[in-house]
């Protein structure tokens, strides 16, 4: 799903002319001053996700700036996975520690800066999604969204989840989920900018949370709508409210994410060594003989015909 580009795949005098390049195809016209001209490396892994992209990118130290050129009508937001950087743009500079983060536009000038080697998830989408969620994107740029705790939590957990498990994901979930991850993201810049989220932007990022810890517990054979509601502090009853627009239950939502594991396991070369009845617990279900059971009812053979096909 994802594909990684790298300076390793060029020569030594060849790395620095390679990665602006590629920099500037990825995210727009950038211009990069690494802090030491003898060594420089780096690479940025990319994933699709329907109307978003998300790229993790490490490097040396550097300073990265948005020069004049071809504007590109989108929006970044920034995760700090490790390293620390700096977001400069419309007169605020936004300081980014592990798991903060922060919004800026591609059409407008901007800098970022690296002191040291750094690692960043950046999740990139068109300015218009963000605006038809009511963000004012000149009031939210560098502005730092702490990510210890509130909606900016949520949003960088749900982010790293995503790209922890991006080869498991198939192909109709990816759009849902890029739409799901702007949702968060807007909810996040909201409450950092101090401008009141709408109900239905409040109930969006109350899904997202859900999902998220969904997400990153789908192995625990014992997750279900009472045990999510438990996590959450809320009732059973409170859960299945926030679903009740959707066509699928949480608990179909629950069964059908481990399916969907299950088959990308079955199918992936690396684990063809691994036993039916492993994979089978990997996902999340309680015995081999009630994943058998679901996987042919959802996929319409047994998991063994599955992964012999």
């Amino acid at each position: 799903m994802s594909e990684l580009l790298t300076t390793a795949t060029v020569g030594p005098a060849d790395r620095l002319a390679y990665w602006r390049e590629l920099i500037c195809d990825v995210y727009a016209d950038l211009d990069a001053e690494p802090l030491e001209r003898n060594r420089f490396s780096g690479s940025v892994s990319l994933s699709e996700w329907g109307g978003a992209r998300i790229s993790v990118v490490s490097s040396d130290p550097q300073v990265v700036r948005r020069r004049a050129g071809r504007p590109k009508p989108d929006c970044l937001v920034s995760v700090q996975l490790s390293g620390t950087g700096q977001i400069t743009q419309a007169g605020r500079t936004a300081t980014l520690d592990p798991g903060d983060c922060a919004l800026y536009d591609a059409t407008q000038p901007y800098t970022l800066e690296f002191d040291e080697s750094f690692t960043q998830l950046v999740l990139q989408f068109s300015r218009e999604s963000l605006i038809a969620r009511n963000v004012h994107i000149e009031s939210a740029v560098a502005r730092t969204c702490h990510g210890e705790s509130g909606l900016a939590a949520v949003a960088s957990g749900f982010l790293r989840n995503l790209v922890e498990n991006d080869s498991q994901i198939g192909d109709p979930m990816r759009d849902r989920l890029g739409e799901q991850a702007i949702d968060i993201m807007a909810a996040a810049l909201g409450e950092v900018t101090g401008l009141r989220a709408t109900g239905d932007a409040i109930r969006k990022a109350d899904r997202l949370r859900v999902l998220a810890f969904v997400d990153a517990n789908l192995s625990d054979p014992t997750l279900n709508v009472t045990s999510v509601a438990a996590s959450m502090g809320v009732s059973a009853r409170t859960i299945q409210k926030l679903f009740s627009d959707d066509d699928v239950s949480l608990s179909d939502r629950i069964r059908g994410a481990r399916v969907e594991r299950a088959k990308a396991a079955l199918r992936d070369p690396l684990r063809a060594h691994h036993t039916i009845a492993r994979i089978s617990f990997e996902a999340g279900f309680a015995s081999p003989n009630v994943f058998s059971r679901v996987f042919r009812r959802a996929v319409g053979c047994s998991p063994s015909d599955f992964r012999s096909e």
